[in-house]
């Protein structure tokens, strides 16, 4: 898998992911049914081709259906379960989330479940289809790989990868998945699994729903890495989601401790981005404290307690130094702007 930031230029950088893919690309087309005119045409450039991959991977799960008589997992109903998982404080809370979610789905999404053994984490996914033919096979790995996705995202950080097994189906020609997942392929299996240092269940989730929409766009058919954050966009994105949950901000100490670096280091990075950390939590704490009076359904006093104030008078007070007037005149111009 390449490293590189997706572009919608053609050129070297196209050429590269395009032949590393090719193998999981002929795959996909040996397994569509007639009509593949329907996904489009060929993808001239990587914008392109992550669209036309995730038209031919929802062509596929809705073939798999109809040969097993038997609707899966709506798009809508996996946007739900992504959407629920961004509340989770860590990656095993996340997991825990998305199991909980799919049981309640039962038997159309599956199941999920957390396997421990010494310092080895499986996530194991089972479609409880009652038999497995090469194209479910392809479905259900793909699947497999968008957990992987949405865990990594809610991360912030890759996930390495251990082992993957994709399942019953012995191929020949493991390449298309070794490219996907970057990790050892186990084919011929009986299950479908991610296994993974067992400390990546303690990451914290650092994802905000703000940023929700931007990711499920091509949700789960990005196969191009997890895009590189600067170290202000990484710790704006640890300070909105600690926010949104109501555990007020973290500190410089806290932040370091989950990018996993010198506290110095943290310091003289955010120095060397332009933006310190007092910049940073006050842009955030302003963005917030927006979003949830707009929301309407906490008063001044809730949203202050949401945000770590003492009190609503020392949020009132801070409100204005960010927007030059009350929460209260703030929301009726905000309403009044939506009317007019």
């Amino acid at each position: 898998m390449s490293a590189s930031t997706p572009t919608d230029t053609a050129g070297t950088a196209f050429d590269t992911v395009h032949a590393s893919f090719m193998p999981l690309v002929s795959l996909l087309r040996g397994e569509l049914h007639a009509g593949l005119a329907e996904v489009g045409p060929a993808p001239r450039n990587l914008g392109e081709f992550t669209r036309w991959y995730l038209q031919v991977v929802q062509r596929l799960e809705a073939e798999v259906a109809q040969d097993f008589e038997r609707p899966s997992m709506a798009r809508e109903a996996v946007e739900l379960m992504c959407r629920g998982a961004i509340s989770a404080a860590t990656v095993a809370e996340a997991i825990d989330l998305c199991r909980r979610f799919m049981a309640l789905l039962h038997p159309r999404a599956g199941a999920l479940a957390l396997k421990l053994k010494g310092d080895t984490a499986s996530l194991q996914l089972d479609s409880l289809r009652p038999r497995t033919t090469t194209a479910s096979s392809l479905v259900d790995i793909t699947g497999l790989f968008a957990f992987r996705q949405l865990l990594q995202w809610l991360a912030g950080r890759e996930l390495p990868l251990r082992q993957v097994c994709i399942g019953p189906i012995q191929r020949d020609d493991v390449l298309p998945f070794l490219k996907l997942f970057r990790a050892p392929v186990l084919a011929g299996g009986d299950r479908y699994s991610l296994d993974f240092d067992s400390t990546a269940l303690n990451w914290p989730c650092v994802r905000g729903r703000t940023e929700f929409d931007a990711f499920f766009e091509l949700f789960p058919c990005a196969v191009f890495g997890v895009r590189a954050q600067d170290i202000g966009a990484q710790v704006s994105a640890m300070m909105v989601a600690a926010l949104e949950r109501g555990e007020g901000i973290p500190s410089q100490e806290q932040l370091a401790g989950i990018l996993e670096v010198p506290l110095s280091t943290l310091r003289r990075r955010l120095r060397e981005s332009g933006a310190g950390y007092r910049e940073l939590r006050e842009q955030c704490l302003s963005e917030v404290a927006a979003q949830l009076l707009q929301r309407g359904d906490l008063g001044v006093a809730q949203v202050a307690a949401q945000l770590g104030f003492s009190d609503a008078g020392a949020f009132r007070r801070a409100f204005h130094q960010w927007f030059g007037c009350s929460p209260r005149a703030w929301l009726a111009a905000a309403q009044s702007t939506r009317t007019t």
